[in-house]
């Protein structure tokens, strides 16, 4: 899975680098408004605990004490949560890179998922250009030492790889439900109109998101 990720990471980045379009200025402001709501909205913490406690479901031979469990691994997530979010704002901000999904504004649904899949690596450049998402990488690096740390364990090549790897193949995740995100709710709202079609009216299953306009990134 690690090899996959990285090959498609390399293979995004060469084939689109120099491609271009426009999008919307990207200020500081932006950027941290940004960062506040992916580490510290109430939202995001509540879903980081809700997944620490599922996988501590799975995990209870493995903790050695059970009533810390939880707490070290909620306590680790948000370290590698706020570790990540944080150098993506730092990086991105020295490097004026804009790392947001955008949609692709394409019809087809094979169109539509190719373009989720080659830029799902790939970020925003001063001039609009498309480039290998750098400040996404230093998040992800910066993610895996600190989880290194916090379970106190070494930090070696044959360790950092396939977390880079692993963690790298949520790139693809990602961009795939923000291209289709529209649908997906589309589809859960047909499903309750079918149930309710009174609370829920009908709306079209497929639909492709508007394309966003585009401008060089620009910071104060």
């Amino acid at each position: 899975m690690h090899r996959l990720c990285v090959f498609l990471m390399v293979w995004g980045s060469v084939a689109f680098a120099q491609t271009s379009d426009l999008a919307e200025p990207f200020v500081w402001q932006q950027r941290w408004d940004g960062y506040v709501d992916k580490t510290f909205s109430w939202k995001r913490i509540g879903g980081i605990a809700a997944e620490s406690a599922f996988e501590q479901s799975f995990q209870f031979s493995k903790c050695g004490r059970p009533p810390y469990c939880f707490p070290h691994r909620f306590g680790g997530a948000l370290a590698r949560r706020t570790t990540r979010t944080t150098l993506e704002l730092g990086v991105g901000a020295i490097l004026h890179e804009d790392i947001r999904r955008q949609p692709s504004g394409l019809t087809t649904i094979r169109e539509r998922a190719m373009f989720a899949i080659t830029h799902a690596v790939l970020a925003k450049g001063p001039s609009g250009e498309w480039r290998p998402a750098y400040s996404r990488y230093a998040g992800t690096m910066g993610s895996i030492i600190v989880f290194s740390a916090w379970e106190g364990k070494p930090l070696t090549m044959g360790q950092v790889l396939p977390r880079f790897g692993w963690s790298a193949s949520n790139y693809f995740q990602d961009s795939l439900y923000n291209e289709f995100e529209p649908d997906i709710k589309r589809y859960a709202k047909r499903t309750l109109h079918r149930i309710y079609p009174k609370r829920f009216p009908d709306a079209p299953l497929i639909a492709a998101p508007a394309p966003a306009s585009v401008a060089p990134v620009t910071s104060k």
